[in-house]
């Protein structure tokens, strides 16, 4: 009986006991807060940037660094998995069909099997506790039609009859079904906002299949305005919520520029003038319009977006914005928040992003995503449950006191 009762003590303790609730419920918007079944709902999460690619075998790095598909599949299912028994909450990951080699793979050679799939990988995150926040990746689709990024916004385009058939397709199957967090309609667009494309490389011949039509490189037609990039954000989250009535829709933007006044004044001739922090925070809030839900930001250290003269740290800044979004009525969500001076890998305590949390713990910030989760491809920025405990158990204790894990 001894035996017994201390066996269970030992369990009680071990921190991958945490017990996260059922996915069951949609998140809401309430004013700058977030909601679900009647609570407020707080959460940290983890990017898995290629999630779907390596349990679907689509991704364009998986020979390379995992050897076979099931590797690479079994990779996914760990990944979800080290999520959950750490206590994270969701997972961020981009969701799109990938570049033109990564799409003929499998969503353009058997779109059923495609979706058969993608329907296994919710189910697993579901067992496991862990929503998801697929980010579509509206407007990085072109190259699979030989098109320009402008495209997007022509209803005759290839680009735009394909992005529209993709996004239906994701968004109708899922619609109902809580495992989606929310949706994300692009990774930081905005950072590319009044950059003069013309003259600029096109991608390596080597992510397009064979005989596909490559588009010409250094076109500006390849470039986005300002005002380009918001009527994407306002078309896409009405399409989205013209579907589904269920969920929240987020831009997925790290932010704006720290000169984006002086390039959007005078594109496509860009003169220099780094904004002065009232302008900053005066793009912050117009950049990412209505009808989308949720404000997104990317924070990492020293490398925010922020302009550098203003005489404050990056956490001041970061800390400053959020009350500026937090006065402004809507939810925030980091959809990336990590180290790169010193990097996760220099750093086994996380000591800056664990503070991170603390400060977003006291601005009432909605959501963190960790940059990021068992992924290769970065080597000095990736995470596992292992790694770094102590974040693990930072994050741990947020969703013990914000998302109802037990």
């Amino acid at each position: 009986m001894k035996r017994m009762l201390l066996a269970t003590m030992l369990v009680a303790l071990v921190p991958s006991a945490i017990a996260a609730p059922p996915v069951e419920g949609f998140v809401t918007a309430d004013g700058p807060d977030l909601a679900l079944d009647g609570r407020e709902y707080r959460a940290v999460g983890v990017n898995v940037p290629h999630l779907h690619q390596i349990h679907l075998g689509t991704w364009f790095h998986l020979k390379q660094l995992y050897g076979t598909p099931e590797k690479a599949r079994a990779a996914a299912v760990a990944a979800v998995e080290d999520a959950s028994k750490s206590g994270f909450a969701f997972i961020r990951f981009f969701a799109g069909p990938g570049y033109p080699i990564e799409a003929s793979r499998l969503y353009e050679k058997d779109p059923d099997a495609y979706w058969r799939g993608m329907d296994e990988l919710f189910a697993l995150c579901r067992r496991a506790g862990i929503r998801l926040v697929p980010s579509l990746n509206v407007t990085s689709q072109n190259s699979r039609f030989g098109e320009y990024r402008q495209a997007i916004l022509d209803p005759s385009s290839k680009t735009w009859r394909g992005v529209r058939q993709y996004v239906q397709a994701f968004v109708s199957r899922y619609k109902d079904d809580p495992t989606v967090l929310m949706w994300e309609l692009e990774n930081e667009l905005m950072l590319a906002a009044d950059v003069d494309m013309k003259g600029r490389p096109a991608l390596p011949a080597g992510v397009f299949p064979e005989g596909a039509v490559v588009p010409k490189a250094g076109a500006r037609e390849d470039s986005l305005t300002w005002e380009m990039s918001q009527r994407i954000y306002r078309e896409q989250t009405a399409f989205i919520k013209s579907i589904d009535p269920n969920h929240l829709v987020t831009s997925g933007d790290a932010g704006v520029r720290p000169e984006a006044t002086s390039r959007r004044e005078t594109f496509p001739d860009f003169r220099f003038r780094q904004d002065s922090w009232r302008e900053h925070l005066a793009n912050e809030l117009t950049a990412q319009p209505e009808p989308l839900d949720v404000y997104s930001l990317h924070h990492y250290v020293p490398g925010d977006t922020g302009p550098k003269d203003v005489k404050l740290d990056a956490m001041e800044r970061a800390r400053l914005t959020a009350r500026a979004i937090r006065a402004a009525r809507v939810p925030l969500f980091i959809g990336e928040m990590g180290q790169i001076e010193p990097s996760f890998k220099a750093d086994p305590e996380a000591a800056w992003a664990r503070a991170y949390i603390d400060m977003a713990e006291e601005e009432g910030i909605s959501l963190i995503a960790v940059w990021v989760w068992h992924f290769p491809w970065q080597p000095e920025l990736t995470i596992d449950g292992r790694s770094h405990p102590k974040l693990a158990e930072r994050a741990r204790a947020f969703n013990r006191r914000h998302a109802g894990f037990e």
